[in-house]
């Protein structure tokens, strides 16, 4: 078992190392520089936990529920409208993009099957496995 873990902390260090992972931190450095992404997020942040908040209550107020919701849109509009927080989230599809590939590599020498919906089973087309 010890060499699993041995093996799950190079694949962890492998992908700090990786050009995909540099470039999500700097584009969440470079977002939370941004003054009015980091306002942005942290708007969107605190509606998103309002919102959950009042659905864990026993008979929430749907107009006060709406009202929530809408501002939340509000505030993703706001957020796709800002260069680096678009870059942040274009960087971060990459790297789940990469995890994905990671664990069908996995799950293929684990069980010999892909998942369908993932991978075409020509790896031509895919960078994740050469």
């Amino acid at each position: 078992m010890d060499s699993v873990f041995a093996k799950t902390r190079e694949l962890g260090e492998a992908l700090l190392e990786c050009e995909t992972y540099r470039r999500m931190k700097a584009a969440e450095e470079k977002a939370m520089g941004n003054a009015e992404a980091a306002e942005a997020m942290a708007t969107s942040l605190e509606k998103r936990t309002a919102l959950q908040d009042m659905m864990c209550q026993d008979n929430p107020d749907p107009g006060a529920m709406k009202r929530l919701s809408e501002e939340m849109d509000s505030c993703q509009e706001r957020l796709q409208m800002i260069d680096d927080v678009v870059a942040l989230m274009e960087a971060r599809n990459d790297f789940n993009s990469l995890i994905g590939q990671i664990n069908q590599v996995l799950q293929f020498i684990v069980t010999g099957r892909m998942d369908e919906s993932g991978c075409s089973g020509d790896c031509g087309s895919c960078g994740g496995c050469h």
